[in-house]
């Protein structure tokens, strides 16, 4: 079942983002499935204009991409710590997550596939994490993503590792 992601939100995990004019991820849901301890991810993008490639190209291409897995992933950090959704964070304020983003590593970007052109002035996104096991004071983690024109998000597709904070305050 998945839920809207509230605008404070994702204007909290985007912060960095707004003031540099980059906020590609417009609104998002998001659900969990506890059986698989998979959180999932579902966005809405628009590129106006890149920071990266020549003026109204408009097409996506594969900085976008990383900048836009990115939004999604932090998106999906803070929302799933607000709604409760990580079993090690049930003590952990939105308000005191800002000392987490530095603490968050990409491991490993695997098996990224541009499969079509994908119109950058509307588009979606979806991700799945799944939280696998933890590593000293981290947890390990891997995620599936995909960015498409339409909601199969199959245009450009990824697999990430990585590595979040474990979030219990201490």
């Amino acid at each position: 079942m998945f839920e809207n992601v509230p605008e404070e939100i994702i204007v909290k995990a985007l912060a960095m983002y707004s003031a540099k004019d980059t906020r590609y991820l417009k609104s998002a849901q998001i659900g969990k499935d506890t059986d698989t301890n998979t959180i999932s991810l579902i966005g809405n993008f628009s590129i106006e204009d890149c920071c990266y490639s020549a003026p109204n190209s408009g097409h996506f291409n594969a900085v976008e991409a990383i900048i836009c897995f990115n939004q999604m992933f932090y998106v999906a950090l803070l929302a799933g710590v607000d709604k409760k959704m990580f079993p090690f964070c049930a003590d952990v304020a939105i308000d005191n997550f800002d000392k987490y983003w530095q603490k968050v590593y990409i491991v490993e970007f695997e098996k990224i596939k541009f499969r079509k052109l994908i119109n950058s002035a509307s588009f979606y996104g979806k991700m799945d994490l799944k939280l696998l096991r933890n590593i000293g004071d981290k947890v390990y983690g891997d995620c599936c993503f995909g960015f498409g024109n339409d909601e199969a998000c199959t245009g450009f597709t990824g697999n990430v590792k990585g590595l979040i904070p474990n979030f219990r305050e201490r």
